[in-house]
């Protein structure tokens, strides 16, 4: 049986958990983001891989927080 803190607390509870969804989501988009700038990088910018690859594996580092 639900107690009324509950029912008060809800709103509260429900906005909690739609800021966790919002920041992994948040997160995903940047890795993304920094992985394909990364790849942009590498391929038809020709940029040394010592610069590149940080770039690719701190995007990678961010998808992979952002799923797990």
């Amino acid at each position: 049986m639900a107690d009324w803190k509950d029912y008060l607390f809800f709103p509260l509870k429900a906005a909690g958990a739609a800021a966790r969804i919002a920041g992994r989501v948040t997160i995903g988009i940047t890795g993304f983001l920094l992985m394909g700038f990364g790849l942009l990088l590498l391929s038809p910018l020709h940029v040394p891989l010592w610069i590149a690859l940080p770039v690719i594996a701190i995007g990678l580092l961010l998808l992979a927080r952002a799923v797990f």
